[in-house]
């Protein structure tokens, strides 16, 4: 939002000149673009002649805005990728650039003492953080579905989590993203730890985890998709035993503030971020494997293992694709009420914690009415 210095750039004079296109034209000229990028062929130029454009002639000052991320850039945050290259952002006058932080609970500590304008978190920090600043606010989310799962190895026979019952539960660490989401199966499950199940930290996705598993030291694991996606192409078959309350709360989310949004320049950015990166959402759940190949192009170290890229990408695009009924990105406050039920079985925040606020208001629905206004 301010002329900060970019962590990372990718915009180009291409989008702008696509920009000024009319408006029938923009989609189709990017999505032309990016395919010309793809095979090699140098006509950039050739076609911005034949609309009568001069690169340096269209160029325009754009409004810098900085997102941070709990993880780098890749196919979990295919729309950002999209809205990027496509030039969705630069349509709205914005060039996003991205820091990865330390965590999404990191972000949460960034966002709360007013260090950062934008962050995408998990759903469970963006209500601790709520819980802890009242005019936290949530735009969006880039997976409307959870991104930690319970899964559990398929030749082991555990269907749910109450087939759980005298065998091991493998998770990242003690106090890892996940551990929220075990506690509340557990205990919804009528399991008891040290009694009639087992937890055992083996990591993320690696030769340890995937050790614990072949061996059977553990039938079941909890993560975030990413180390599932990674332990599948390694050879795991999975049978998903996460409870289907759990299944569909929110991922990662756009977290910003009403002090932001209350300025006119924070809303404009925050108006402009939904709106391109819904857009993104949008092109990659109806183009999938255009999107595929294009953050491929963008990022090539994503897809150095086919099998992995394309395991990855399948879970991403799973929990980025809403519901029947559930528009992208859209947020739904039972799915949010009950991110609260799974603090509460912790006591990490009172079960009668009111998270309407989080997701409401004046200026949070302005910004959604105008993300989803051309859709």
């Amino acid at each position: 939002m301010q002329q900060r210095e970019k962590a990372v750039t990718h915009s180009g004079h291409t989008e702008s000149a696509v920009a000024m296109l009319p408006q029938s034209q923009q989609k189709r000229e990017k999505i032309m673009t990016h395919q010309i990028r793809k095979t090699g062929t140098v006509l950039v130029g050739a076609m911005a002649l034949q609309f009568g454009l001069t690169f340096g002639a269209v160029a325009q000052d754009m409004t810098q805005v900085e997102v941070l991320l709990p993880i780098p850039e890749g196919f979990a945050f295919t729309p950002l990728i999209a809205a990027r290259e496509l030039g969705y952002f630069a349509d709205k006058g914005i060039e996003v650039s991205t820091v990865v932080a330390d965590g999404s609970g990191y972000l949460s500590q960034q966002i709360v003492a007013g260090n950062s304008d934008f962050a995408l978190m998990g759903a469970a920090d963006a209500v601790v953080a709520f819980n802890r600043r009242d005019d936290i606010r949530v735009l969006f989310c880039n997976q409307v579905k959870n991104v930690y799962r319970i899964v559990a190895r398929a030749d082991a026979g555990i269907t749910s989590m109450a087939g759980l019952e005298g065998k091991a539960l493998g998770y990242t660490e003690p106090g890892g993203g996940e551990s929220q989401l075990v506690s509340a199966a557990i205990s919804e499950a009528g399991l008891e730890v040290n009694k009639n199940i087992t937890l055992l930290p083996i990591g993320p996705a690696g030769p340890q985890s995937l050790i614990a598993l072949q061996n059977d030291t553990v039938q079941a694991y909890s993560s975030s998709f990413p180390d599932v996606a990674v332990l599948a192409a390694s050879g795991i078959e999975w049978v998903d035993i996460t409870p289907e309350t759990y299944s569909n709360v929110p991922g990662a989310c756009m977290v910003t503030t009403e002090e932001v949004l209350s300025s006119d320049e924070g809303m404009t950015a925050a108006t402009a971020l939904t709106t391109a990166w819904v857009e993104g959402q949008y092109y990659a759940i109806e183009n999938s494997q255009e999107a595929f190949d294009l953050v491929c192009d963008t990022i090539e170290s994503a897809c150095e293992n086919q099998a992995v890229a394309e395991a990855f990408y399948a879970e991403a695009m799973n929990l980025i694709t809403p519901p029947e009924g559930q528009r992208p990105g859209e947020l739904k406050l039972s799915s949010w009420q009950t991110v609260v039920d799974i603090l509460a079985a912790s006591e990490t925040v009172s079960a009668d914690l009111d998270v309407e606020p989080l997701i409401s208001g004046e200026n949070v629905q302005a910004v959604i009415n105008a993300a989803y206004a051309g859709q």
